[in-house]
């Protein structure tokens, strides 16, 4: 699989030349659609002001891509691009760039990403040799190209020559052919297919000058981010992100967590716990939630602190209710819960999953604002003073 990267940011108010307290910001791309809003809306002061990129720095597979780098690009383009090339982790990024500077392809992100939202149209075939060259020539293009070419005609005797149905004399034929195509010159051979103008020599392979090209505006920026980031849990509104390590560095205060964006799947979650495990030389046991962070309906549970013993399946368990559930309310499920003193992770799970049946045998509905005032005037005199790890609670959410 390709490294990702990432796209890095230093955005500032266009005017920031003339302001001593202009406000800008350091970003990594992608990042949620709504964040990012929210960065250009402090940036720009809610639209009074432009933004202005200041500097953009690249890494991983995202290096290889050829986009407008200059002070007026699309911050939003720039996002769903990166957004694309994290959704699209094992496609050919050399062929990409390869399409895209050889095919009139604009350096506008928006277009790179429409064309690897559509990589797999991209008319493309890979040589069958390596080009040792760093910067190849035309001439080492046309080798390449021509030993692609006697390659693949000389497999397609090979197969015809085991072909029972053929006689004999048919395959010594065949033999004298492969036998010519092994001297062949591959330069001569690929410099004529090439001068039909039919196809382009590229570093990263041939394209089919003649087939259909990639729809560069199949998807507008607001397709596009929406096409993108939809299903990404990273970026879901409703998640829970655990940061896991094992019990011991968590007791230690020594800080070499992962994050986890939940909720998962059951044996997607297992493989990265062991992934983590392996990394620190303990079991998969042993990993433990060492802090949290609580997105969208889940932040409704924040009075309630999650702490260390609380098993990460069963918090993946518990988003996943509320996921599949977009008509539970998460803020009564933390009242009636605390209200009935239900604080462990497994009973927190039992409630959600029968909420409506645990509301309908009460009878009744909570007032929420009442609730609400009572609690925040326990958790002041409950958490005043107190530390991250006390009884292996975790106040949650500090990242």
């Amino acid at each position: 699989m390709n490294e990702i990267g990432y796209i890095k940011v230093d955005v500032a108010m266009s005017d920031s030349a003339y302001f001593a307290h202009a406000p800008h910001d350091s970003i990594t791309l992608p990042m949620a659609p709504s964040d990012l809003q929210g960065v250009i809306d402090r940036v720009s002061r809610f639209g009074s002001h432009s933004c202005e990129i200041e500097d953009i720095q690249t890494s991983g597979v995202i290096d290889k891509l050829h986009f407008a780098e200059d002070e007026h690009v699309s911050l939003r383009a720039l996002n769903a691009m990166a957004e694309c090339v994290k959704r699209n982790p094992d496609i050919d990024y050399d062929a990409v760039r390869d399409y895209c500077d050889n095919f009139d392809v604009p350096v506008d992100p928006l277009m790179v990403g429409n064309v690897i939202m559509q990589a797999e149209q991209i008319p493309y075939t890979s040589y069958s040799v390596d080009i040792d060259n760093e910067h190849p020539t035309p001439v080492d293009l046309q080798r390449a190209y021509g030993i692609t070419l006697i390659d693949r005609a000389s497999e397609e005797l090979e197969t015809c020559m085991v072909d029972n149905r053929l006689p004999d004399v048919a395959k010594a034929s065949l033999a004298g052919v492969l036998e010519l195509l092994a001297n062949v010159p591959a330069e001569a051979l690929g410099a004529k297919m090439e001068s039909g103008g039919e196809v382009c020599l590229t570093p990263s392979g041939v394209f089919d000058r003649n087939a259909d090209g990639i729809d560069l505006m199949k998807f507008d920026l607001d397709e596009l981010e929406q096409a993108v980031f939809e299903g990404d849990r990273d970026f879901a509104a409703d998640r829970i992100v655990v940061y896991a390590e094992s019990r011991k560095m968590a007791e230690a205060g020594v800080d070499i967590s992962q994050p986890l964006t939940l909720p998962m799947d059951a044996g997607e979650l297992q493989d990265a716990l062991k992934v983590f495990a392996d990394m620190e030389g303990v079991e998969p046991s042993d990993i433990v939630m060492c802090d949290y962070e609580l997105h969208g309906r889940f932040s409704e549970y924040a009075w309630h602190d999650f702490g260390t013993d609380d098993p990460i399946a069963d918090m993946n368990r518990f988003a996943q209710i509320v996921v599949d559930h977009p008509d539970l309310n998460v803020g009564e499920l933390f009242y009636y819960n605390d209200e009935h003193e239900v604080y462990d992770i497994a009973d927190i799970i039992d409630v959600a999953e029968h909420f409506d049946e645990r509301l309908a045998e009460q009878g009744r509905e909570f007032n929420l604002d009442e609730l609400g005032e009572s609690k925040g005037d326990e958790a002041e005199l409950v958490n005043r003073d107190t530390d991250k790890f006390e009884g292996n609670a975790l106040t949650g959410g500090e990242r």
